[in-house]
């Protein structure tokens, strides 16, 4: 039964697409008559997080319900020479119905929330765009479920982000949810270690003892998680991407990812 048939709820897919941009810009403050999700794939950007301009980084999933006031700023960071290079890289989508409706309302939803970019989050996103993009054959029922497939996915990596905050292994869960925030980013045991508020010693037993293996590896094994789904979600060239996800150089990026998924980097965008 498709959804025009169907009198549940439904959740309709008004616009969604991937955005890139170059140059500085700042959208104006806009009242929101809908949903609109929007997440952070590469680069970075600033946007209003309840009434101020906060810093959006990569894994960043913006969520805005109708009323919420929303603006997004796109700045060039002072290590970034002027020129053509990518500033921000994300997918959008703005929605309504009235399942989206009912979601909502189940439990309280952030206007940010930091997710992980994994593979089958950023499938839905791209599956959801391509639907949009059709020209004939556009079926608004893949759009419904491919959406609530997605808040569903939402709503479970918010009760996951409960369930640590309450765990005793508070410390660790905060080590790993710290790395995956700055893995990009040029990361020491002792940044790991401060955010925590222990000693890196302690740090290190701890994470180990957690995951059994240590923390630069669990940091590795972030950034080639990163790469590949950039890699396979975006069209930005692989130097680039190596850099972006926090390799200091191409040949050492090459050199792991071939070590980790036993293909090139040029090998595994060309099988997706």
């Amino acid at each position: 039964m498709t959804p025009e048939a169907n009198t549940g709820p439904l959740a309709e897919v008004l616009q969604a697409d991937y955005a890139y941009h170059f140059k500085p810009y700042q959208t104006s403050r806009r009242k929101l008559n809908y949903y609109y999700f929007r997440l952070q794939v590469e680069g970075q950007c600033q946007a209003i997080v309840h009434g101020e301009m906060t810093p959006i980084h990569p894994g960043d999933l913006l969520l805005y319900r109708p009323g919420d006031i929303a603006a997004i700023q796109f700045v060039r960071p002072p290590e970034q020479p002027a020129g053509k290079a990518l500033l921000s890289g994300n997918y959008y989508m703005s929605c309504r119905g009235a399942w989206l409706d009912e979601w909502w309302s189940r439990s309280s939803k952030p206007q940010k929330l930091k997710i992980p970019l994994s593979e089958s989050v950023l499938t839905i996103f791209k599956e959801i765009v391509q639907e949009q993009r059709r020209w004939k054959d556009k079926k608004p029922e893949v759009s419904d479920y491919l959406l609530r497939v997605l808040c569903l996915m939402i709503e479970r990596n918010m009760d996951d982000l409960d369930k640590h905050g309450k765990n005793p292994s508070l410390l660790v869960q905060r080590m790993r949810q710290y790395i995956m925030e700055h893995a990009t980013s040029p990361l020491r045991l002792e940044d790991v270690a401060r955010d925590a508020g222990i000693s890196v010693p302690r740090a290190v037993s701890l994470f180990k003892s957690a995951f059994n293996q240590t923390i630069m590896q669990y940091v590795l094994e972030v950034r080639l998680s990163i790469a590949r789904d950039r890699i396979k979600f975006t069209m930005t060239n692989l130097e680039r991407i190596a850099e972006s996800a926090g390799f200091g150089s191409y040949t050492y990026f090459h050199r792991v990812f071939r070590s980790k998924y036993g293909i090139s980097p040029k090998q595994y965008r060309d099988q997706n």
